[in-house]
């Protein structure tokens, strides 16, 4: 029996943080209390609020919209939630290489997928997290999100509204009485540097002066004299930073970069042994790239090489190369004079670099560079797993549109969509989809990724408003099966692009035929899926009565199927894939409907594990109880036990203590009759149970448990006690 598959839910969502200190911790003052309650504070998964209208749980880009939404205009109370939130949408964390594996910043994902229609949407939010971020209780963090939101409104709207931002910020810092605000100054003043702005607020500079000549030097103020034709101040400030800097300690890239901004070589090269490319990637980068400005191009060389001094960062060198482009490097580094690897041999940087240069090349008037570096990149273009679409999307993103057509073009001319995937996403922004669909249609190697680029290719014809080509492309989708086409659903997501871009009776036309198509299908249990393709679709175009209509008649072409286990497909089967499916596109309440047709012996066998999981991540937190107790009254109990807890922490999440403490009360009773009692089954509740204040029910989880404690570690008892004592102080 196959049941409804695992997927990975579409927010981050915040679950019980289980014993987020140590024993030693534990047993510390009570200020130690106070960092794991501000902690959980942080942690506070409050969005979304109320459950997300369809039209918004799913569409991905809406979706994160939405949330950037309710950050906004969230309440103080959840300042240290914002806080944690803010440092993943505008933070990126650079990957150094495994374990740990970095992370974009939310923010820079969005704007790659977001379209041109909504990024006014986009610039009226960043509107508000900038007032937002104002109300940040840390100084030092509010400083450094307005940095991080000004280089947003950089990319997005150049440099006025960014240096405006900014402005402000910097003329709140030096209003402020706060001990701390010469930091908040500092942070502010490096996003300036960082960004490019410094003559923008040149009017502030003498007021910046005093404030930050009363504290520690800083290398910020002394690059923004440097900016700002002060060198003198500049030289000054650096010399003293220098020489306050212990000699066992690195010395900042940026530095010698502003003593080359400087004219001053000497001491550039004087400091230069005590910089190293492992402690700052990016400045770095600009320091090699200061190193060529001022014709020094041996020491260029050397230290553009010892951007690649390990293994690890002949595979973890974007910041360095990207700071180094970015800051006026030569692109000529980037195919000549790279290093060599044992069993890699050059690092080639051709595919994620060439059409880079060849856009600087194009910035810097040297038209047969340009054509040198393209032509480095259609020579890379080899392997057949290269993802070309991707690239060229990028360089659209980096400026080097004109560059990436080129390529394309010379790809084109040489035929080399018979070995690699055409770039339909990039094919689609310059309008060259009839160049690539022959080589799309005759893509055979992989008949499942056939399949797949076929619909990309349909749709994206449906987004260039051509129906003729987008229906005729999408009838030719060959079948994953005898039994059923893949056209049916390609048809129905052809239709909802027409829906959504108001054309209703194209849209209406498109309907009918996958609806025709879907009735032609033999099997029971392949209609049904069919049908609820449609009903998907629908959703997705705004059209609930038609997208209902559709689900019935997918529920009742599965409900004819045979009901006994030992007969082939199944009822309860096929209406449990049903279900995922409509989960799988975040239409959570039809993923719950379908699943009540089945019977209820048939639940036993089911996971609900995903429609608790999916209704908790789009905030409908009504379906998410009603799984709870079909999950209480027919799951088993350890399926129970793990999820019962999330529900509980999202209604606390939301101040509703009551709802939370009714499944709590039932996990724990449930927990008293189990003969292993789990950790993780354990501890949540405790933890639970003393942050909505009910700590005589967590001491008695706690008096239950087994002693001794089946388990090689006995101290997470001691360690839940001492967790209960620091919330028992917040009732007390």
């Amino acid at each position: 029996m196959q049941l409804l598959f695992k997927i990975a839910p579409i927010f981050s969502l915040a679950l019980v943080n289980f014993l987020p200190w140590t024993l030693a911790q534990a047993q510390a003052p009570s200020q130690t209390c106070q960092t794991l309650l501000n902690n959980e504070r942080s942690y506070v998964n409050w969005y979304p609020v109320t459950p997300l209208p369809e039209t918004v749980a799913t569409d991905a880009v809406a979706r994160q919209l939405s949330e950037l939404e309710a950050i906004a205009t969230s309440p103080s109370s959840l300042d240290l939630a914002i806080q944690e939130n803010l440092i993943l949408w505008l933070t990126e964390k650079p990957d150094p290489g495994p374990p740990d594996t970095g992370r974009a910043a939310r923010m820079d994902l969005l704007l790659k997928v977001l379209p041109n229609s909504q990024k006014p949407q986009l610039i009226a939010l960043i509107d508000q997290l900038a007032l937002r971020i104002e109300k940040l209780p840390s100084l030092s963090l509010r400083a450094e999100m307005t940095g991080k939101l000004a280089g947003y409104y950089q990319r997005l709207q150049g440099n006025d509204r960014a240096a405006l931002l900014l402005n402000r910020g910097i003329a709140l810092a030096l209003k402020s009485t706060d001990e701390q605000s010469a930091v908040q100054l500092t942070k502010l003043v490096d996003a300036v540097v960082e960004l490019g702005l410094s003559k923008a607020i040149a009017p502030q500079l003498p007021k910046i002066e005093t404030v930050l000549n009363r504290s520690t030097p800083t290398l910020s103020l002394a690059r923004l004299y440097a900016d700002n034709n002060q060198s003198q101040k500049a030289l000054l400030l650096a010399d003293r930073i220098a020489k306050a800097t212990p000699t066992t300690q690195v010395i900042s890239s940026d530095l010698i970069t502003l003593y080359l901004q400087l004219n001053r070589l000497d001491k550039a090269n004087f400091y230069l042994k005590r910089v190293s490319p492992d402690y700052d990637d990016a400045p770095y980068g600009r320091l090699v790239a200061a190193y060529d400005r001022a014709k020094q191009p041996k020491e260029a060389d050397k230290l553009f090489k010892a951007g690649f001094d390990s293994w690890r960062r002949a595979f973890y060198n974007v910041n360095f190369l990207n700071s180094y482009l970015k800051a006026g490097g030569n692109p000529d580094r980037l195919f000549t004079g790279l290093p060599t690897f044992e069993g890699v041999g050059a690092i080639d940087l051709r595919l994620n670099y060439a059409l880079r240069a060849a856009g600087e090349y194009r910035r810097r008037n040297q038209p047969q560079k340009v054509t040198n570096a393209i032509a480095e990149f259609v020579q890379a273009v080899a392997p057949e797993n290269v993802n070309i679409d991707s690239i060229l999307m990028a360089a659209i993103s980096d400026g080097n549109r004109l560059e990436a057509k080129t390529a394309f073009e010379q790809l084109l001319a040489r035929n080399a969509f018979t070995k690699i995937e055409p770039p339909i996403n990039f094919a689609a922004q310059i309008n060259a989809l009839d160049n690539i669909a022959p080589f799309v249609q005759r893509l055979s190697k992989n008949p499942e990724r056939r399949i797949e680029l076929l619909q990309s290719l349909a749709i994206a014809y449906a987004k260039q408003q051509q129906l003729d080509k987008a229906v005729s492309i999408a009838e030719k989708i060959p079948r994953r099966s005898p039994e059923y086409s893949s056209a049916i659903d390609t048809l129905a997501q052809v239709a909802a692009v027409f829906a959504k871009s108001g054309q209703p009776t194209k849209a209406k036309i498109v309907f009918a035929k996958a609806s025709s198509l879907a009735s032609t299908v033999k099997g029971f249990d392949t209609r049904a899926i069919a049908y609820a393709a449609i009903a998907r679709a629908y959703t997705t175009a705004n059209d609930t009565a038609s997208a209902q209509t559709a689900r019935q008649t997918a529920v009742k072409w599965a409900s004819s199927l045979p009901t006994d286990d030992n007969l082939g497909v199944t009822a309860k089967y096929t209406l449990s894939l049903i279900s995922q499916q409509f989960l799988d596109a975040n239409q959570v309440e039809a993923a719950w409907k379908t699943l009540q047709e089945i019977s209820p012996y048939g639940y036993k066998d089911i996971n609900i594990s995903n429609l608790v999981s999916t209704a908790l991540a789009l905030g409908n937190l009504p379906i998410a109880q009603q799984a709870i107790d079909l999950q209480y009254s027919n799951g088993t109990p350890e399926s129970f036990l793990d999820q019962a807890p999330q529900l509980a922490k999202a209604y606390l999440d939301r101040n509703r203590s009551e709802e939370a403490l009714k499944i709590l009360d039932l996990a724990a009773n449930l927990l008293n009759n189990q003969n292993n009692k789990y950790p993780t089954y354990v501890m949540p509740i405790v933890q639970l149970y003393a942050k909505a204040g009910r700590i005589d029910a967590a001491r008695q989880v706690i008096a239950k448990l087994p002693n001794p404690i089946p388990t090689n570690d006995a101290s997470w008892r001691q360690e839940l006690q001492q967790y209960v004592n620091c919330h028992q102080k917040t009732y007390s």
